[in-house]
């Protein structure tokens, strides 16, 4: 497995994650599917309390070596205010059978608790051990500068945010080089557009012309495109074994400039709009 450095943490792991929101009804499969990906190399995943899936991934990390191991969840707006935020991560580790988390993020932006309350609230877990780093998700890039800007004692280690092929955002809004720039990393949640993808029969035929150059799937090529990109770790779900070892597969894909010039003017063709700019919260 491929390892990157997450930026100024000084940590590597590994270049893809496993994301947890809206997995199967069938735990035991998304358990199977979690401990595929760590017994081929995959040391990173992705929850939230909000999620339902902290107990799951308790599951699927018990035997393992802990400390090769880097979780993160995340903690929802509604629990911003200080005391809660360290109530919520009480909660995730007892959830997560924890003593620590690697990354703790805020969720959403909350503008109705003042940020510096809750980043203090963050601080605080890090000097007591609870968390290792603090990150982000969902937040634009003035949100971003303001949670960097109140940080008194350690550097923000992420911003999470919807990031693919044809959902980039980011690129246009300023965040991407501004993580770049500042050694922040992305963590790319829903590198398949949520599905949307395959949805499109002009973006699929698209797509598939280069995955028959490679003998990979359209979502192989999809989310290849990501690893290629720097400071970016994808996190895509996979309830069931067959699809996290084709996620998995995709690492191997060394796409040629031409091809990922190709597979980039594609979001001219078929932009999707982020969830973040139709206000629904994940």
């Amino acid at each position: 497995m491929e390892m990157k450095e997450f930026n100024n943490i000084h940590q590597k792991i590994s270049i893809l994650g496993v994301g947890t929101w809206e997995l199967s009804e069938n735990v035991s499969e998304n358990v199977k599917a979690i401990k595929y990906a760590l017994d081929n190399g995959v040391n990173f995943i992705d929850t939230a309390e909000i999620y339902n899936t902290e107990p799951i991934v308790a599951q699927a990390i018990k035997g393992y070596d802990r400390e090769k191991l880097f979780i993160a969840s995340k903690v929802w707006p509604t629990h911003f205010h200080y005391d809660d935020i360290l109530k919520a991560c009480e909660s995730s580790l007892k959830n997560l059978g924890t003593s620590y988390l690697d990354l703790y993020q805020l969720h959403w932006p909350n503008k109705s608790i003042n940020i510096r309350e809750t980043v203090s609230a963050m601080e605080k877990l890090v000097k007591d051990g609870k968390i290792r780093n603090i990150g982000i998700s969902n937040f634009s890039l003035e949100e971003m500068k303001d949670a960097v800007s109140v940080m008194s004692k350690y550097e923000l280690a992420s911003n999470q945010v919807e990031y693919s092929l044809v959902t980039r955002d980011v690129e246009s809004d300023g965040i991407f080089d501004y993580c770049k720039e500042n050694k922040i990393s992305l963590i790319a949640y829903s590198p398949l557009s949520h599905g949307k993808i395959f949805k499109n029969d002009g973006l699929v035929a698209d797509i598939s012309s280069i995955g028959k150059k490679y003998g990979k799937s359209p979502a192989q090529i999809a989310i290849s495109w990501l690893l290629h990109k720097e400071n970016t770790f994808p996190i895509p779900k996979a309830s069931n074994l067959r699809h996290m070892a084709e996620n998995i597969e995709a690492i191997n894909i060394k796409l040629t400039m031409e091809d990922l010039s190709f597979l980039s003017e594609l979001e001219q063709k078929y932009h999707f709009e982020p969830i973040s700019k139709t206000h629904k919260k994940t």
